[in-house]
């Protein structure tokens, strides 16, 4: 099974196609196809895959496939603000899902202990990991490598030196993929939701959340 870069939908058969994995639907509906050199016939070559274990590529939020897996896992959300970097997990090859992260919640008393008092530019929050391909141990190997990989990618980007990330993992999800990457349990959220109005600001209940937090070590 994987993800058509192309259409957003899970198949249980992909095509590589000019750098992306389609399905078959797609490749029958491509512009002038089997006509010219962009048109190139169908064979067993497509189906060869060009990379071997995980990779992460890096991609907009408006990205097309990142923006179909963000919102059916939370199809709540108004989407991304802030500092942003994302990226599509491939496993040999093959979508196996989306992992992003962006700016923090501003002023959050339990980040700015964590973080000695750290501008929120300092910091990241993990907002999304979703993986469709299930295979031992493939979060914690991704997990891994996307703190590694987010370092550099945020300092390229941004100008900014990163301290570390955190992350909220809503009940009953206990954390187990932070814990086994050895983040800090930084306890509870207060579980309140705030949301603007155009005179005031509107304070609900919420659902309480894990807080999980990850520092670099300094000079790494």
């Amino acid at each position: 099974m994987g993800i058509c870069e192309r259409c957003g939908k899970e198949t249980d058969r992909l095509y590589t196609a000019f750098g992306k994995k389609i399905c078959r639907e797609c490749v029958d509906s491509r512009p002038k196809k089997g006509t010219g050199n962009s048109g190139m016939t169908e064979s067993p070559q497509l189906e060869m895959c060009f990379s071997t274990g995980i990779n992460l590529r890096k991609c907009k939020k408006s990205d097309k496939l990142f923006g179909n897996l963000y919102f059916s896992h939370y199809p709540g959300s108004k989407g991304i603000v802030g500092r942003s970097i994302n990226y599509i997990v491939e496993n040999n090859g093959m979508v196996a899902g989306i992992i992003g992260f962006s700016s923090p919640p501003k002023n959050y008393t339990i980040f700015k202990e964590y973080f000695l008092g750290a501008d929120e530019t300092m910091f990241v929050i993990n907002n999304v990991f979703r993986l469709t391909m299930h295979e031992k141990n493939l979060a914690t190997r991704v997990m891994k490598l996307a703190r590694n990989t987010i370092k550099q990618d945020y300092k390229d980007k941004y100008g900014d030196t990163l301290l570390g990330i955190v992350t909220f993992v809503e009940p009953p999800r206990t954390g187990a993929l932070y814990k086994a990457d050895n983040w800090d349990y930084l306890g509870l959220s207060q579980g309140i939701r705030m949301r603007r109005t155009e005179f005031d600001k509107i304070f609900t209940k919420g659902i309480q959340k894990h807080i999980f937090g990850y520092k670099y070590k300094v000079g790494k």
